[in-house]
């Protein structure tokens, strides 16, 4: 069996071990590409990317210390499964694409891999090969990676790929696993409880037998769609009203609008919610916020920690949708949640986790089945990261949502020459969609896809 290798996780990185990112990558594929080599160098190219990054073919296992891992032998592949579908199985990729693979009419559960019973691999991939395309299911365990790393992994067989059917060398990559920043610092009595939760926003602790999820309306999921010039159009508006801080990014600009349209949909549909309050949270990448350089951009792990933004009341958050000042108030709120998390709020969640009794537990401050908003983003994805050879191109990614309730993100940009386009996943209540779809504010910059 060869020599069994164990990559430790970080403390932090527990939290994620019941969770999995799960993708559908769509892609186009030309009548003269032959699915027999495709399928040939894609499976190179995850041999190669697993050996990159071998701790992806692992099995998540908590050894006798109680240090999560990844285990691995030299046998150790990333499962990967290939189904082929025929015309009665399922629609032709052009079919798909008409309908803009509708979240609304496509169950992604048939492209995605089957979880095995009783184990816990970090990643495992399905390729279905479709009349005319193909598809690429991806499940990673959040455990073991987040958004970033879904995206260095994915990109890297992509990358692997392509240059296997080209013949040309494959691309390297040396991930960072300093795992010392998201692990559970030592104790310091000068920390009380209350200073970490000022550091943790989204939490509170409360006793195990007080923990209850009230039951989520029976949602839907929608595509829109947004242009980075009418993103630049919506952060321009906003700038002369910002509140408490600089400036504000692309993001915070199409975050606040899509809070700000779901709350207003949301009272209309239950007028007594108008005094409630309101909150959006959302996951921020520490890479990108740590300016002493104690982690690295290309840390491979968990490296996300959920911030909060309110609450503010839900009138005030509506109010003049016909002026930027609403928008860009919600715009603010959303880049103050940003500021409030570095690399110390990972101290503090390890250290309070560490901290609980048995009888202890953490809950959010947040309810995504009322007027809470669950938001992330995807921004960073490219058609050219993702591009396989041989003409097969991505044409669009959806994301199997994890949670019920009220949840965006932001999907990689696909376009092809011209202005960069962005699809935007949109879930929350039925009768919420409805009446999204007639919000003047929300169809000013947003174009409904699927």
């Amino acid at each position: 069996m060869g020599e069994v290798k164990s990559y430790e996780l970080a403390d932090f990185d527990k939290m994620g071990f019941t969770k999995s990112v799960k993708i559908v990558m769509f892609y186009e594929a030309p009548a003269t590409v032959d699915s027999k080599t495709l399928i040939l160098s894609l499976q190179e190219g995850i041999r190669n990317t697993t050996r990159q990054l071998p701790f992806i073919a692992g099995n998540l296992q908590f050894n006798e210390s109680g240090k999560l891992c990844s285990v691995t032998t030299p046998e150790s592949q990333v499962e990967i499964n290939v189904r082929h579908f025929d015309s009665t199985e399922c629609e032709p990729f052009s079919v798909l694409a008409e309908g803009s693979f509708s979240p609304k009419d496509l169950d992604l559960t048939r492209f995605l891999p089957e979880e095995p019973v009783g184990k816990h691999p970090v990643c495992i991939i399905q390729l279905s090969v479709l009349e005319g395309g193909l598809t690429l299911g991806l499940r990673l365990n959040h455990a073991a990676g987040d958004w970033t790393s879904l995206d260095t992994c994915l990109s890297l067989i992509c990358q692997s790929t392509k240059a296997h059917l080209e013949g040309v060398p494959m691309p390297t990559y040396t991930p960072d696993l300093n795992r010392a920043p998201f692990n559970t610092p030592a104790p310091d009595p000068s920390i009380t409880r209350q200073d970490q939760l000022a550091k943790l926003p989204l939490f509170s602790v409360i006793e195990k037998s007080q923990f209850k999820l009230n039951p989520p309306p029976r949602c839907q999921a929608s595509i829109y769609r947004i242009s980075e010039p009418t993103i630049q159009h919506l952060k321009a508006q906003c700038l002369p009203h910002l509140t408490g801080v600089e400036y504000i990014s692309s993001y915070d600009c199409i975050s606040a609008l899509i809070w700000r349209t779901l709350t207003r949909a949301h009272i209309h549909l239950h007028p007594e919610k108008a005094r409630a309050t309101t909150r959006f949270v959302h996951p921020i990448d520490i890479r990108t916020r740590d300016p002493e350089h104690k982690t690295s951009p290309r840390y491979f792990g968990n490296a996300v920690i959920g911030t909060l933004a309110g609450p503010v009341p839900a009138q005030t958050l509506v109010a003049d949708s016909e002026t930027p000042c609403g928008l860009a108030i919600a715009a603010s709120l959303i880049r103050q949640s940003t500021h409030k998390v570095d690399l110390s709020s990972f101290g503090a969640m390890t250290g309070l986790l560490a901290s609980l009794s048995p009888t202890e537990t953490l809950s959010p401050n947040a309810d995504f089945a009322d007027m809470d908003l669950f938001m992330n983003t995807w921004y960073s994805g490219s058609a050219e990261r993702y591009d396989l050879g041989d003409g097969v191109v991505p044409a669009a990614v959806r994301v199997h949502a994890g949670m019920p309730g009220n949840v965006a993100s932001i999907l990689p940009n696909f376009s092809r020459g011209g202005p960069r386009v962005f699809d935007v996943y949109v879930q929350t209540a039925i009768e919420e969609q409805e009446v999204l779809w007639r919000d003047g504010e929300f169809l000013r910059y947003f174009e409904y896809v699927a």
